[in-house]
């Protein structure tokens, strides 16, 4: 869509806010267009995308986590064809570029603590009446999904590569692997893409954004996709410290029936396979629109995807899974590993 639409429409339909630039972000993984308009003191997002059902779908969860006093963008204007919508801006930056920007600084762990701790009256949210019809709408993180996710990591990864796998036996593994995960805490919204590219900060405040994908599915996996993302380089004591720092919230968020019930005793054994069962889907995404799309940016992040992946192999075993733990050792060697380093 071209910026002068977006910028007429800003003036005509939202008149509390009267637009005087307009500036069109950089694309992410996704089709959607994002600007960001300026009155001079405060800025607004806009977003256009074909895609109508689930631009659709980021407004109704939207209005409702804003609210449950969840701390997401608001919406402020939608054209009639559900293709453009505005929202009020969160921040120019996002918790990974802080992270990158900053280092592994006290404050910056503390922001980690209180977005998963936020994160989690996001999942829990699923829980209440209120929020059935929306829930129902959702689809599952059960076994068909794990399948397509490892099946995705075979498909635009794995088969890029040189390195060679019995097909027919890592299919039997994978199939396993899908029956245990997918089965597991479905009473939950999985943000499913919760990283730090999702999180905007501004005056120190977070606000989370992009949560239209989400699922029914085990809460940890968001947990996961924060801690383990590739570029923030999250230290090894910190990913334990946050997760317990998690878990503890739970606890103290029901009570010890529920906390049976929903099995958290079980929470720290699922969260090991969770974590490769996002890894997995991870480098499948680079492989997508790295090494099939030609994407320097998601070619670059291999090597830390491979990383994250050898250091789940130092902490985890695989015994169970003969086939798919022989791959990864393989890609996860120096010499593998070296081939998607980008020379400058």
């Amino acid at each position: 869509m071209d910026e002068q639409v977006v910028f007429k429409y800003s003036q005509e339909h939202i008149p509390s806010f009267q637009a005087k630039h307009i500036v069109t972000l950089p694309q992410a993984g996704s089709d959607r267009i994002y600007y960001r308009l300026s009155d001079g003191d405060q800025h607004i997002i806009a977003t256009f995308s074909h895609n109508i059902e689930e631009n659709e779908r980021f407004i109704s969860l939207g209005k409702y986590f804003r609210k449950e006093g969840i701390s997401v963008p608001e919406i402020v204007a939608v054209n009639k064809q559900n293709t453009l919508y505005f929202q009020t801006d969160g921040g120019a930056t996002s918790l990974l570029e802080k992270v990158q920007a900053e280092g592994h600084t006290v404050e910056v762990k503390s922001i980690y603590k209180q977005v998963l701790f936020d994160l989690y009256d996001i999942q829990r949210s699923a829980q209440a009446s209120s929020f059935s019809a929306l829930f129902d709408a959702c689809l599952s993180f059960g076994t068909e999904q794990v399948l397509y996710d490892l099946n995705y990591f075979k498909n635009n990864f794995l088969s890029k590569t040189a390195i060679t796998f019995d097909e027919q036996q890592l299919m039997k593994e994978f199939d396993q692997w899908a029956k245990d995960i997918g089965t597991k805490e479905q009473g939950y919204f999985m943000y499913r893409d919760c990283q730090g590219r999702n999180i905007m900060l501004a005056e120190n405040k977070h606000t989370f954004i992009d949560f239209q994908g989400g699922l029914k599915g085990h809460p940890l996996y968001d947990v996961v996709s924060l801690l383990w993302q590739a570029k923030a380089k999250i230290p090894a004591q910190w990913k334990d410290e946050l997760l317990q720092a998690y878990l503890h919230k739970v606890s103290t968020k029901h009570t010890a029936a529920e906390l049976e019930e929903v099995g958290l005793a079980h929470w720290e054994s699922d969260y090991h396979k969770l974590t490769l069962t996002r890894l997995l889907q991870v480098l499948g995404a680079y492989g997508l629109r790295g090494l099939v799309e030609g994407k320097e940016h998601f070619i670059s992040s291999i090597p830390l995807g491979l990383g994250n992946i050898k250091e789940w192999l130092g902490q985890n075993s695989l015994t169970a899974y003969p086939n798919l733990y022989k791959i990864l050792k393989e890609i996860t060697t120096e010499k593998f590993i070296e081939q998607w380093k980008i020379k400058n």
